[in-house]
């Protein structure tokens, strides 16, 4: 059989997605309205405010790493035993009070207090994103399952938008005018503590967690079409076999994810501290610089999402890791605000693509037990978590504030023969084939 790049791509969207899918993903703007502010608040509060060490800010990171990694196997069996709506309930209640924690860690100057803060995060948000990635892939069909993620991102984009705007403009107007008041400087914490418990709420409302992809086409035809029956009873009738070379190959993806999170965390936590030494020390300037790399990416998510759904996936996975650790070779080597916030961008680009990917690749292993996997891939992507920042955060201190990113170069070259194994031995017991 012929090696093919591409897979025929679906043009009509709507009979990909539940009719409830859009309300169900929107959860997303409203918990991910602190995403860009909070990812500039850990190094800003650690090295600024505290004073600490690339290893305390490696420390902390890891941190709020922990409590992820003791939640996600919990949540991961739950996932497919009890409501996912509550699962996601209690993630969102969960990540408002952290939220408020960090902000009382920050105004009554305790490290302490905000690390804890950091660690309920890490624990809230295994209770959020599995039982949401296992509802993505139920209510899309396999051939739109990137773009479906893709416009989870996308939405993630918009609420990122939205929040760091809102944020930016109050922390550089305290900072500017009353840069004594931390009550004030901190406080789009307190905004981002109200939109999780709100998103929560609506969600519950709005979701019908019962309706699947295939019961919605069924309701649409009266009853399943011959070409679904013949692909059902092909292949997604069934569940992956238990084999030696399944196992092996699952073992491998898992610490191919694992491998990924260590490269995603070893230097991405300290680009900030980067740009503060050698560039601009200018709070406002590094938020500027920052800016477009958390947001822009996101926004073209659901672009990126049906150009993953048409990719090989051993072929997307080596071009976007070989192109990803090409462009932190750029930016240990550019000195320019706006080449920085371009390269910074390029990275962000990549690392979502390459996600999206492997989502796809994961939703189609198997059906009945999708939360199980997506707990499991989760938990082992918490362990590289945990590793990376510690790592970085150590070399920065004895290396210098390359380091981190030099090693990110290799780790993430390593990935590559790890998925392409992966997926070869996978890709005969999948629930859902692969192109």
């Amino acid at each position: 059989m012929a090696f093919r790049l591409f897979s025929s791509q679906p043009k009509n969207e709507p009979d990909k997605i539940t009719p409830d899918f859009m309300p169900m993903i929107r959860i997303v703007f409203w918990n991910s309205l602190g995403f860009f502010f909070f990812w500039y608040l850990i190094p800003h509060v650690i090295w600024v405010l505290m004073e600490g060490t690339g290893a305390d800010l490696g420390f902390a990171f890891a941190g709020q790493t922990v409590g992820g990694l003791i939640s996600a196997p919990i949540v991961g069996y739950l996932t497919d035993k009890v409501s996912k709506k509550l699962l996601i309930l209690i993630g969102s209640f969960g990540r408002g009070a952290a939220y408020l924690i960090m902000y009382i860690g920050i105004v009554s100057s305790s490290i302490g207090l905000f690390i804890v803060g950091l660690f309920i995060l890490g624990f809230f948000v295994g209770f959020f994103w599995s039982p949401l990635d296992a509802l993505i892939s139920q209510k899309s069909h396999k051939t739109f399952r990137s773009s479906a993620f893709g416009k989870q991102a996308g939405m993630l984009g918009r609420g990122n938008f939205v929040g760091s705007m809102l944020a930016f403009l109050i922390f550089a107007l305290a900072l500017t005018f009353t840069p004594d008041n931390p009550f004030l400087i901190y406080s789009p914490l307190i905004l981002f503590t109200i939109s999780n418990v709100y998103a929560g709420i609506i969600f519950k409302k709005n979701v019908d967690e019962h309706l699947t992809y295939d019961d919605h086409i069924a309701n649409i035809n009266g009853n399943i079409n011959n070409n679904e029956i013949q692909i059902k009873s092909k292949e997604e009738s069934s569940e992956p076999k238990v084999s030696l070379f399944f196992l092996f190959g699952f073992i491998v993806l898992i610490l191919a994810v694992m491998t990924s999170n260590i490269n995603q965390t070893i230097a991405p936590p300290f680009f900030q501290l980067y740009i503060r030494s050698l560039i601009n020390s200018n709070d406002i300037i590094i938020m500027i610089i920052y800016f477009p790399s958390q947001i822009i990416s996101l926004l073209i998510a659901p672009k990126l999402g049906k150009f993953a759904d048409r990719i090989n996936p051993m072929i997307g996975i080596a071009i976007i890791s070989a192109l990803g650790s090409l462009v932190t070779w750029f930016f240990i080597n550019s000195t320019n605000e706006i080449m920085v916030s371009l390269i910074l961008l390029l990275d962000s680009t990549f690392s979502w693509a390459g996600s999206l990917v492997l989502q796809n690749v994961l939703s189609r292993i198997s059906k009945g037990h999708r939360g199980k996997i997506f707990g499991v891939s989760r938990w082992m992507s918490f362990f590289g978590a945990i590793i990376g920042p510690i790592i970085g955060g150590l070399v920065l201190d004895q290396l210098g504030f390359t380091a981190p990113f030099i090693i990110s170069i290799f780790v993430e070259l390593s990935v590559i023969p790890l998925y392409i194994i992966a997926i070869k031995l996978l890709k005969p017991y999948m629930a859902e084939k692969l192109n």
